[in-house]
Order: structure tokens, then sequence, then C-alpha cells
């Protein structure tokens, strides 16, 4: 299966308490989609938190073929095992995948 930066998937993520358990949420793909992990940013319907900076909303959402109105969620960004993408949902517009990967850069620069 091809994966592509910016590309919005169904996944099975797993829950921070209980890392065993899954729940199907979107990702943003922002990896590299070659390795057998993916780099993914968590999608939530939840407003930004403002006390998050590295929440984003999803401006483009409709046209990302999201359900809801979406923020993106910098600071729970996860590698993925392959086997856990499900189907592709759609594409996020080029400015929010610019947002996303500048707020990713950082939240990294942030951590060192």
């Amino acid at each position: 299966m091809k994966l592509n930066v910016g590309e919005v998937w169904l996944v099975n993520f797993p829950l921070e308490e209980n890392p065993e358990t899954y729940l199907r949420r979107p990702v943003i793909v922002l990896g590299d989609e070659e390795e057998p992990e993916v780099l993914s940013v968590k999608v939530t319907k939840t407003e930004p938190r403002e006390d998050d900076e590295f929440d984003t909303p999803i401006v483009y959402w409709k046209e990302a073929s999201l359900r809801f109105k979406s923020t993106a969620r910098i600071s729970k960004t996860i590698h993925l095992p392959r086997s856990q993408f499900i189907h592709k949902i759609g594409d996020l517009h080029p400015e929010d995948l610019t947002k996303v990967q500048s707020l990713f850069i950082k939240y990294i620069n942030s951590l060192s």
C-alpha cells in the first residue's frame, strides 16, 4: 500500500491509557512513506486546546474529506505500523499541510 505525505487515512490508533486498545481515527501522514512504520499526526474532532500551542485547526477539513471540523494534534504524533492503516480518506490542503509540518518542526525543536 502506497502512502504519501499529506494524505489523511483512517487507522487503528492506540489509546494513550491502554496501547493494547485501538480506536479508529484519522491521521495525517507526515513521515517517510517507504518505512515500515509511518510518522502520523493524530486528528480529532475536538477543538484545539488553548493550553497546547501544537494543536492546530484543519481549516480545509471538508476538502480533506473529513466528516467533522477537525484539529491536528502535533504533540500526539507517533509512528504507526503500516498494518494499522485501514483506508485513505483524502488529502490535506497544501496550506493545512504547511502549517502541520511547520508546527511539527517547532514541536521537535521544543523537545531538545
